[in-house]
């Protein structure tokens, strides 16, 4: 019985350190999370089926975890697990779209400098990209082309810049530079020692996403070993998982969820590579 109040009085003395913590996070959290969401509605992906989704397999989860333990705490947990999946297929479904739009950058700036030396006008060299370009990169100069010619120059070239993707903004910068501020020629041979410099950073940064990879994985096999090896010994020992159905043993089962979650999230930000962006600019 002391051990439990121990253990009560740890958990509570933690919460409120969190408590404490939450509101130095929690503008950066809801940033984070609004972003995550709009870039899944640029892509097309969140819609209400996907809030459908998440709640079929927040049930799905509840339903299975309901069935291997009959424990009610571990059919939430169940639940949870279930609800949260979507949004890890969500940002890793964000992740491959900004990947593409990066790779697909140096290739679009050598085919601009190819067209420009060919002897083509700006607009038109815009208008062929928006047809023939990289496809994760056609719409964005279909649009730019559209506004070129409703606006003008400099006002496709602030929509352009109107992200927080930082290519897009040197890209931006770049042809500001060279049409607008400065037009003094030469816009070409800019645009393909540009493409060339993205190229390299790209394949830099894909090495070290492919290193932090490794650590990501390895934060879900930890995080689900211990989940997989309660199942196991409650399925040839059913008498062990009655322990949870006490209030000792949910509280005990809350705390090691939110632990092992809580670690699962750690490993997976110590293994994040860091996005860089343009400050100051909104999306």
């Amino acid at each position: 019985m002391i051990g439990l109040l121990l253990t009560l009085c740890f958990f509570s003395g933690v919460g409120l350190i969190v408590m404490g913590l939450a509101d130095e996070k929690r503008k950066a959290a809801s940033a984070q999370i609004t972003g995550l969401w709009r870039q899944g509605q640029r892509g097309g992906i969140v819609s209400t089926r996907f809030l459908l989704t998440v709640i079929a397999a927040a049930l799905a989860g509840l339903v299975l975890g309901w069935a291997l333990t009959a424990i009610p705490v571990l059919a939430v947990i169940g639940g949870f697990a279930g609800g949260y999946a979507p949004f890890v297929w969500l940002r890793r479904r964000n992740e491959q779209l900004k990947r593409g739009r990066q790779r697909a950058w140096p290739a679009a700036l050598a085919q601009l400098a190819d067209a420009l030396e060919a002897g083509l006008a700006f607009p038109a060299a815009i208008a062929l990209l928006g047809e023939t370009g990289p496809i994760p990169l056609r719409a964005e100069f279909a649009r730019m082309h559209a506004r070129l010619r409703s606006d003008g120059l400099a006002a496709a070239l602030d929509q352009l810049a109107a992200t927080r993707e930082r290519t897009a903004g040197t890209v931006a910068l770049l042809l500001r530079a060279g049409l607008v501020e400065l037009p003094a020629g030469g816009l070409a041979p800019l645009l393909r020692d540009l493409s060339v410099m993205l190229s390299e950073r790209f394949e830099a940064r894909e090495k070290a996403r492919t290193k932090a990879s490794g650590l990501q994985l390895e934060a879900a096999i930890l995080a689900l070993s211990p989940i997989v090896l309660l199942l196991l010994v409650g399925a040839s020992s059913p008498a062990y998982l009655a322990a949870y159905k006490t209030a000792a043993g949910t509280a005990v089962a809350i705390a090691g969820g939110i632990a092992i979650f809580a670690c699962y999230l750690l490993m997976r930000r110590l293994g994040r590579i860091p996005e860089p962006q343009r400050r100051g600019t909104q999306q």
